[in-house]
């Protein structure tokens, strides 16, 4: 798990290019479940806009669920009125599908994206 308080962690996590993914996800914490309207998804996190009531303070351990994935844990990383960007804290090495998407949207194939099995 990466530390999102190390330097290293700032270095690499600015240094990750994000694309655009504009579809729904979900993000539950406790027994909160919000949906919410992705902008960007990269190998290093997601960001987006909550919809509905709810919100999602800063540092907050979070799983993530992308599609119909295996749900990816993360930690808020910052929080601003309805929008929040949220950090993985696991290794994509553990999600395929979520790194596949990412290559697909990079290349600009999200239309052929096939989930691995």
């Amino acid at each position: 798990m990466l530390d999102i308080r190390s330097e290293r962690a700032a270095a690499n996590r600015r240094s990750i290019p994000r694309f655009i993914f504009t579809e729904s996800f979900k993000v539950s914490f406790g027994s909160t479940v919000l949906r919410m309207d992705a902008y960007n998804l990269s190998v290093g996190g997601i960001s987006g806009s909550i919809l509905g009531i709810g919100n999602v303070p800063e540092k907050m351990t979070v799983e993530v669920y992308i599609r119909n994935f295996r749900p990816v844990m993360g930690r808020v990383r910052w929080a601003r009125g309805r929008e929040i960007g949220i950090t993985f804290t696991e290794d994509l090495a553990n999600h395929p599908q979520i790194r596949a998407l990412v290559k697909c949207i990079e290349s600009g194939d999200v239309g052929g994206f096939e989930t691995p099995l």
